[in-house]
């Protein structure tokens, strides 16, 4: 979950229309209605919402299945063309809705969010809550300072997951229309592996088998060469979790066809996190290959075993850890990827079985406490957990004896 920092300035219209953003039930967790359209994944719509969608919001299947990553998000009602309001209205939008569960207030000046409040009935009673947005943003660590970028620090609870949060900070969340789902960021694609999220198989095409559209996207917005597109994990813009990314290398890679899950996974593998960021089947993952937070500290310079360990030699456990961080055999022993694509077949043989059942020596079940234990592939992708990248000094794994390495990555701005 990260702000915007593209602010509007104060208007006393909006403000007044949003003195008192809705009317609800007292016993309602948020301070409108959730618009449940939004949390369902896009292959589930009808053709008439696929369309108002599309052609009016400018959605697409990726940037619908994925919360915050479609750029009309990033901005309030106000800030809408009479197409795209129309558009969100035949959604069941309204600017109270939209500006609280798609926009988060994110749009909104540090000023203007003090401005902002609820109005909370009881039957035929109503009064003026006293909590107002600024109050809640600040229950989660933000400050002036934060929302305007004068600051290279960030939230803390920004490289939380919703099951790292305090009760007060949910509460806080729950206030800014968040919830679970949308904190965490689910991935609703489509996901036929038993991987976390859905492969992007294209990456796993030699460069010489790519189109020249391909190839200039690759080149001129990712910085890749021939070398470092067939050796994986030897380019820099790996490095770096998505939104980390520079805004036309993210929108390069969202050309490509990546998304912030199947990049931060199968690509980052989640070195780019905080220790404190991994959290339930990531830290399972992460424990189970052998580190410890001490090993992962910027400053440290012992790795476990597990980072110069054959595939092949590998327990059933380490494999389901790897597997978990969207590792497969080929990529974890580090072969060119024209090792192992298939000619004849026009396709990559990466990750041998993900259309079928999970490989015997992969033992899934390590995860049996956190919810991703033994799923079935076209079942893994909701359940399945994702935190942005943070700022800081995080640790790159170096599998088959290649040296660990530090990286120092700049603050993040959801832009």
């Amino acid at each position: 979950m990260m702000k915007s920092l593209s602010l509007t300035p104060t208007t006393a219209a909006v403000l007044a229309a949003l003195a008192t953003v809705a009317v609800v039930s007292a016993d309602s967790k948020f301070p409108v209605v959730k618009p449940d359209v939004r949390y369902t994944p896009f292959s589930r719509l009808d053709t008439t919402t696929q369309t108002i969608a599309e052609e009016k919001l400018g959605y697409d299947e990726l940037t619908w299945n994925n919360h915050g990553l479609a750029s009309i998000e990033k901005r309030r009602w106000t800030s809408l063309t009479s197409n795209e309001r129309d558009g969100a209205d035949l959604l069941g939008f309204s600017q109270e809705r939209w500006d609280c569960f798609i926009n988060h207030f994110v749009d909104y000046a540090w000023d203007e969010l003090a401005e902002v409040g609820n109005t909370i009935c009881h039957t035929h009673e109503c009064h003026r809550d006293k909590t107002y947005i600024q109050q809640h943003y600040e229950q989660l660590g933000w400050t002036q300072a934060h929302w305007e970028g004068t600051t290279t620090d960030v939230p803390y609870t920004e490289a939380r997951w919703w099951g790292q949060l305090t009760g007060p900070e949910q509460e806080a969340a729950n206030g800014l229309c968040f919830f679970e789902t949308n904190w965490d960021r689910v991935d609703m694609n489509p996901n036929p592996s038993f991987f976390p999220h859905p492969m992007p198989s294209f990456r796993y095409t030699p460069w010489h088998e790519l189109d020249s559209v391909t190839h200039h996207v690759a080149e001129s917005k990712l910085g890749y060469t021939h070398h470092t597109w067939d050796h994986l994990r030897t380019s820099l813009v790996e490095r770096n979790t998505f939104f980390n990314l520079e805004p036309e290398e993210r929108e390069g890679a969202m050309d490509l066809g990546f998304y912030m899950h199947t990049w931060d996974c199968f690509m980052n593998h989640y070195s780019a996190y905080y220790w404190s960021s991994f959290h339930e089947d990531l830290k399972v993952a992460i424990e189970t290959l052998g580190w410890t937070e001490d090993m992962w500290a910027h400053d440290s310079e012992t790795v476990p075993a597990s980072e110069t360990t054959k595939w092949a030699a590998l327990t059933p456990d380490e494999r389901a850890a790897a597997t978990r961080l969207c590792f497969f055999e080929e990529s974890w022993d580090d072969l060119p990827v024209g090792e192992f694509y298939d000619y004849d077949a026009g396709r990559s043989a990466a990750g041998a079985g993900d259309a079928g059942q999970v490989p015997q020596d992969i033992n899934l079940d390590i995860f049996e406490h956190t919810g991703y234990a033994g799923k079935a592939p076209e079942s893994v992708g909701l359940p399945a957990y994702t935190v942005l990248g943070r700022s800081g000094s995080c640790r790159t794994l170096a599998q088959s004896g290649v040296a660990a390495l530090v990286l120092s990555v700049g603050l993040l701005l959801w832009v």
